[in-house]
């Protein structure tokens, strides 16, 4: 699965990678990714190409403070409000949402007010699956300590692949990254697709995996 707000340079190899292999994947964008008019053939071929769409919030709100999940930066309107307008950008965009069931909070940062907001709104908080480092493909080597290369994230994906499996994993890439990581993960998409495809594994979109 796949997110996107404000950065979509390798949205084009991401969805090229997917046609090759023929595997559909799950897209959650913001409402201001959907807005952006330099993104909006990237909308339009996710819809074409048959790949699912959801949102990601209006604006990638930040709800909660990095260091206590439980510390809201929101209030329940603004939160709901944000979602409303998320659900109106992905309706503008040509995506049906009558049976939207699933989003993934901004950030991947969510607390159980959140969860409960969203259920309100009719959408259920998913997460990427934790334990494997896919979702640090946003950093760049100026984070210092925090940075992991590709290399890195590839080498914990497939060890804890050998040790676990990866059954039933929400596994995330990010569609664009800052310009100061020049080692995208994306560009291995292709590589990771064909390794477990090799080793088994059913590729599907996040309705279907968790139906």
């Amino acid at each position: 699965m796949f997110t996107g707000h404000d950065l979509s340079e390798g949205t084009g190899e991401v969805l090229a990678s997917l046609k090759r292999n023929g595997v559909k994947g799950s897209f959650f964008l913001t409402g201001d990714y959907l807005r952006t008019p330099g993104f909006k053939s990237y909308v339009h071929q996710m819809i074409n190409d048959g790949h699912w769409i959801s949102g990601h919030s209006d604006k990638h709100l930040l709800v909660s403070d990095w260091g206590s999940r439980d510390l809201l930066l929101v209030k329940r309107d603004s939160f709901v409000a944000d979602l409303k307008a998320n659900l109106k950008a992905l309706e503008s965009g040509g995506i049906d949402i009558g049976n939207l069931s699933y989003y993934i909070p901004s950030y991947e940062w969510y607390n159980s007010e959140t969860v409960d907001w969203a259920k309100a709104v009719g959408l259920h908080s998913v997460n990427y699956t934790p334990g494997i480092r896919t979702a640090a493909d946003y950093t760049y080597p100026e984070m210092g300590t925090r940075y992991l290369s590709s290399t890195a994230i590839l080498d914990n994906l497939w060890s804890y692949e050998a040790r676990y499996g990866l059954n039933g994993f929400l596994i995330l890439i990010h569609m664009g990254t800052d310009d100061r990581r020049k080692d995208k993960l994306y560009h291995h998409l292709d590589d990771i697709i064909s390794i477990l495809k090799g080793k088994g594994y059913q590729l599907v979109d996040v309705p279907d995996l968790l139906k």
